[in-house]
């Protein structure tokens, strides 16, 4: 008999992320912002960047600006190999935490190029409007399984 589960829109999400961070040749322009999602993600997840995730959440801007170290260590562990391991429970921690206000902070404390400034941008303005504006529930895909 097969196995029903619902998947969420974190759980396609998480699933899409893995499948990428699988990919072996280089990135084409809609997967970087992908991959930029993912990174966004990882940086701001307590389970991949505890520190620069206590200083979002208190939303202590003077430690964020003043700890640009810490935040541009964890930034790089981040983009390097972290986003391969986001989560569906790092995403929807991250859409419940209010980060809006602390978001161009952030940007600031990590020190990119404009060129990568401006990817975060996008991908953080597409995981607003398209993954967190809206409540999970109601929005799962019923997928079935041979068990």
């Amino acid at each position: 008999m097969p196995i029903k589960y619902n998947l969420t829109k974190y759980d396609m999400l998480a699933e899409k992320y893995h499948e990428l961070s699988q990919k072996k040749d280089t990135f084409t322009p809609p997967e970087e912002l992908i991959r930029a999602q993912a990174v966004l993600i990882a940086a701001f997840s307590s389970s991949h960047s505890w520190q620069t995730n206590k200083m979002i959440t208190e939303s202590d801007v003077r430690s964020l600006s003043n700890s640009t170290d810490i935040v541009i260590a964890e930034h790089i562990l981040a983009k390097t190999t972290k986003w391969k391991q986001v989560k569906n429970m790092d995403i929807q921690e991250i859409a419940r935490t209010n980060i809006s206000g602390m978001f161009p902070v952030w940007l600031n404390s990590i020190k990119v190029d404009q060129n990568t400034r401006m990817m975060y941008r996008q991908a953080w303005d597409k995981l607003q409007k398209e993954v967190f504006s809206a409540e999970c529930d109601g929005n799962t895909v019923a997928r079935q399984t041979q068990g």
